[in-house]
């Protein structure tokens, strides 16, 4: 079902996505690499019982990628490093790789937007997450919203709200693992 939804949201996407850079904004903004180092806190579950102090957890992710078009960029990531549980007192080590489209929003509703200038991006994509806790494989979906605003023409910055989800990832049932982001990006 993930893989239907991720492949519905592509498919919608691709007519606005215009691999053609034919304007020079897009020319610009379209063929460059980037890396970006995000920190904050993530936590185990959504549910009401979830929100409690020792359910939150440090959360890092490291990421490089390549923009398309202005409108599309495509990024392998990693995640990681623990998370912690209401069931339990232990540090859940995991790791998560993945591979992600961005969609910039901006890009997609306005063409022609003006690289450069603030931008509000969707990600989706799926991943390989090893729990060391379980000593467990398994392949997740996640899905994000990011705002991003320039500092300077190679250096931005984001606030990356996104969520891991898959079966059985820590409780045996659906889980999810939900984390908000501050991160840093150079683009070259």
């Amino acid at each position: 079902m993930r893989n239907i939804l991720l492949m519905i949201m592509f498919a919608a996407a691709f007519p606005f996505i215009g691999f053609g850079a034919n304007k020079p904004e897009q020319a610009q903004s379209g063929n460059r690499f980037f890396i970006t180092a995000s920190f904050g806190t993530q936590m185990s579950g959504i549910k009401d019982e979830d929100f409690i102090a020792k359910n939150y957890a440090p959360l890092i992710s490291l990421a490089a990628g390549k923009w398309f078009t202005p409108a599309l960029a495509l990024q392998l990531a990693y995640r990681g490093n623990y998370f912690n549980t209401i069931a339990d007192d232990e540090k859940h080590h995991y790791n998560y790789l993945s591979g992600e489209a961005i969609f910039n929003l901006n890009s997609l509703l306005k063409p022609g937007t003006a690289p450069g200038n603030w931008h509000i991006s969707l990600h989706t994509g799926a991943g390989y997450f090893y729990n060391h806790h379980y000593n467990q494989p398994n392949i997740c979906a996640h899905l994000g919203l990011s705002a991003n605003i320039p500092l300077t023409q190679k250096l931005s910055t984001s606030l990356l709200f996104s969520s891991i989800m898959g079966w059985d990832i820590y409780q045996g049932d659906e889980d999810i693992l939900p984390g908000l982001s501050l991160g840093i990006s150079y683009t070259f």
